[in-house]
């Protein structure tokens, strides 16, 4: 069975975090894991070098973040049941949890079989670009072999009707987009392959790169509601940010791909220009990955 497992540290935002997921549960037919990754002091280098942590009050701690999980998974469950559509499908909730850093605690979730989507809270705004750029952040894009969907804390939780999906024209992205489709196919949404293209005016190399993708897709991806457009503009981050403004999309998707553009996408400040004018979930990709998991 299809599972969107949730990063949860009893926040506002993972809360939020976790109700566009169950949002997306319910479209693409998926049950949902709610997980948390909880830190004793022993966890902290400078602590675990002082103390040995006591196994008893370990439990203690362990003890309380189950009992906080599972009273969250409750009231996600309650909620669920409170006004059900005929014939909906309703998700299965269940919850989990590790002791460590998230980051550490990934090779769980992604040993998992049947995990299609990891799904985490940020904040939104100015304090998005801080989260985005902490390590936590970092090293979950950096880290994680699953699908990866960021949602700031003031996303709407309503249907998706407009994907941008960013792409360099790497053939490589269309395994990913035909991922994407199959969640567009649930929300009947449409996807746009936006290309923003700083070679003004345009040169042969880059025609010669978009024909050969736009075969490409035509051939391999066959949901019909794909269209592409290709946005110039001479400054690479602007241009994304003009997208995001002037679309209006309920999601963006990006491909991360350590020492490309988009490895300097997010560890520059682009990121922290796109935090500031968008609300909209990022759905990212690990590359390489063998098989993308389909929705």
């Amino acid at each position: 069975m299809k599972t969107i497992a949730v990063l949860i540290d009893f926040s506002e935002r993972s809360e939020h975090a976790a109700k566009y997921a169950l949002h997306l549960a319910k479209k693409i037919k998926a049950n949902v894991l709610l997980f948390n990754a909880f830190l004793v002091p022993a966890d902290v280098p400078m602590a675990a070098a002082q103390v040995a942590w006591p196994l008893y009050e370990f439990e203690e701690i362990k003890a309380d973040a189950e009992k906080e999980l599972q009273k969250f998974c409750d009231k996600l469950k309650h909620g669920l049941k409170e006004r059900p559509l005929p014939g909906e499908f309703l998700p299965a909730i269940t919850c989990r949890c590790e002791e460590g850093a998230v980051v550490n605690t990934l090779p769980t979730l992604q040993g998992s079989k049947g995990i299609v989507l990891l799904v985490a809270g940020t904040h939104g705004s100015d304090a998005l670009t801080s989260f985005v750029l902490g390590n936590n952040c970092r090293e979950l894009i950096d880290d994680t072999t699953l699908p990866l969907l960021l949602v700031p804390e003031n996303a709407s939780v309503n249907d998706i009707e407009k994907i941008v999906f960013a792409s360099d024209l790497n053939l490589n992205d269309i395994k990913y987009i035909n991922a994407v489709a199959g969640l567009a196919q649930d929300f009947t949404a449409d996807i746009i392959i936006g290309n923003v293209n700083p070679d003004l005016p345009e040169d042969v190399k880059h025609n010669k790169a978009e024909n050969s993708f736009m075969q490409e897709m035509v051939l391999n991806v066959k949901y019909k509601r794909v269209s592409y457009r290709n946005f110039p503009n001479q400054n690479v981050k602007k241009g994304i940010i003009w997208v995001l403004e002037n679309e209006k999309p309920d999601m963006l998707v990006m491909v991360h791909r350590k020492n490309s553009l988009f490895d300097f996408f997010f560890k520059s400040s682009v990121t922290k220009k796109i935090a500031a004018n968008t609300t909209v979930p990022l759905l990212v990709y690990p590359y390489p990955m063998a098989q993308v998991p389909v929705f």
